[in-house]
């Protein structure tokens, strides 16, 4: 397996620049709530300028993007929504309030909330997940994406689903399938990898006292489980747009096969940014680089 620091495929780029989207916010950020089909959706807005969106996964709330907003609210209305199922959005009593059709609505209702026609969305862990289906469904509402860390799809099903160490890097959500409202929560376990110190302490307060229901039911729905050998479909599994992928290659949880052999499925190229020592949270753990290395690709985009 071939893993480059920098993958960059080149290739010409023939969208068309939107306006900017009208912020009045302070740099501190100013909470919105917006309704989808009677879910409330929380995000938070920071700064002025092209909508920037930060989509956070498990265990992680809208605040796990600390360093990126501090950098990018300078130039950018940076968006970081909560997902549905993690306080203070709402959370959905059934396991099938959070399939990957629902998400994707979400993600289209902030975004019409903001007033932004496009936007670049940069994703982690579920959150990119939740991205890369809208980013089928919707590639016209994207100028470009940016993936850090989370499953690349048309790589990662059948790798889960046929290779034995993505397999056994995947046993902790065994945990999470399993789960019933009620049950102890197990924070320490679920946020024992983030490496910086204050924000797993304020993740696992988070967790501690808000209903993680609906948090997993994420994986109920979305995440393949045992028994694994089965040939899912990635049909259609392409990306229309110019992309990028931020991967720490010390991550716990994804095989760094999931990135070998990924250029064939960006129709418009793709960014490969490796960066050693950098866990599963590279943006944490790395920020400076991290940041620089979204500007540098925003830089790309013209954006």
């Amino acid at each position: 397996m071939l893993l480059s620091p920098i993958l960059f495929l080149l290739f010409p780029l023939t969208y068309a620049r939107q306006t900017y989207v009208s912020c009045d916010t302070e740099q501190s950020g100013k909470d919105h709530f917006v309704n989808n089909d009677g879910v409330t959706l929380h995000y938070r807005q920071y700064g002025y300028g092209p909508p920037l969106v930060f989509i956070h996964g498990f265990p992680d709330n809208a605040g796990t993007w600390f360093s990126q907003v501090e950098m990018f609210s300078k130039d950018y209305t940076v968006i970081t929504p909560t997902l549905r199922g993690f306080p203070p959005s709402g959370i959905l009593p059934n396991a099938t309030d959070y399939t990957g059709a629902k998400y994707v609505s979400d993600l289209l209702a902030v975004l019409d909330d903001i007033g932004a026609d496009t936007a670049v969305v940069a994703a982690h862990d579920v959150g990119g997940s939740i991205m890369q289906q809208f980013a089928f469904a919707y590639p016209e509402r994207l100028e470009g994406i940016i993936l850090i860390n989370t499953p690349v799809l048309p790589t990662f099903l059948p790798l889960i689903e046929f290779d034995a160490g993505q397999q056994n890097m995947s046993l902790y959500t065994l945990k999470y399938f399993a789960y019933e409202p009620g049950q102890p929560k197990n924070v320490s376990f679920i946020t024992g990898k983030i490496r910086n110190e204050r924000y797993r302490a304020e993740i696992a307060q988070y967790l501690e006292e808000s209903p993680m229901y609906g948090m997993l039911d994420f994986y109920k729905e979305n995440y393949p489980s045992p028994p694994y050998q089965q040939n899912l479909s990635t049909a259609g599994f392409v990306y229309k747009i110019p992309s990028m992928i931020l991967w720490g290659t010390e991550d716990p949880y994804f095989s760094p096969k999931m990135i070998d052999g990924i250029e064939k499925y960006f129709l418009r190229g793709v960014r490969l940014v490796t960066v050693p020592g950098a866990g599963h949270w590279v943006f944490q753990d790395r920020a400076t680089r991290s940041n620089r290395e979204i500007g540098n690709f925003l830089e790309y985009l013209g954006y």
